[in-house]
């Protein structure tokens, strides 16, 4: 790697490092496949929440070789609950035929945080942004975009290449308090920062 990509490398992990400091999502799990579907039934009964926009690179795909078997079945199990969008910044055709195997909408080349992409893939579902949640493991990109739009939001950590026990953890849960500053989207709107 060139001595200005070392650089640019280190650049975008510290600004990282910074948001993930100040930027708190709503959910929070190490991947993708500990997201609980009576969780989900809750949030659309108490939220409205009908969609979801799932980021690929990092949260579903594994260095842009495989979707992992267990990721397969929790987006199946997803997609009888809620409108699953896939959202990358990158480009793979195969997640391009895949996601249109099993009846997902996938955009690629996004660009995310911008608005245009949340705008869309909310508009295409027929969903408001407030009813949407977004899955990502990249607080710059998935949690940022989420937030600028008024979605909930989820961080992931990492691809789970193995099928794994589920639990969703929400901010406002009184098992899981979080003593970080709140930043959930009802604090958001009174704190006025949701940038529409």
């Amino acid at each position: 790697m060139s001595l200005q990509g070392k650089i640019y490398t280190k650049f975008v992990m510290a600004l990282n490092k910074l948001v993930r400091e100040n930027l708190k999502p709503d959910l929070e799990y190490n991947n993708i496949n500990e997201i609980d579907l009576e969780e989900i039934k809750r949030l659309k009964s108490e939220y409205g929440i009908g969609g979801m926009i799932i980021d690929v690179d990092g949260t579903i795909l594994h260095e842009l070789e495989f979707v992992p078997p267990s990721v397969i079945k929790t987006l199946k199990l997803l997609n009888r609950e809620l409108k699953i969008y896939l959202v990358s910044n990158n480009k793979n055709d195969r997640i391009e035929k895949f996601a249109k195997k099993i009846g997902i909408n996938y955009m690629p080349l996004a660009f995310k945080p911008r608005r245009k992409p949340f705008i869309k893939a909310s508009s295409e579902m027929g969903l408001d942004p407030e009813n949407i949640i977004v899955i990502g493991d990249g607080f710059l990109t998935d949690i940022l975009g989420g937030q600028r739009m008024g979605m909930f939001t989820g961080a992931v950590k990492d691809v789970d290449t193995n099928i794994t026990k589920v639990n969703i953890r929400h901010k406002n849960n009184e098992k899981n308090i979080d003593s970080k500053e709140d930043n959930s989207i009802e604090e958001r709107k009174k704190k006025n920062i949701l940038i529409k």
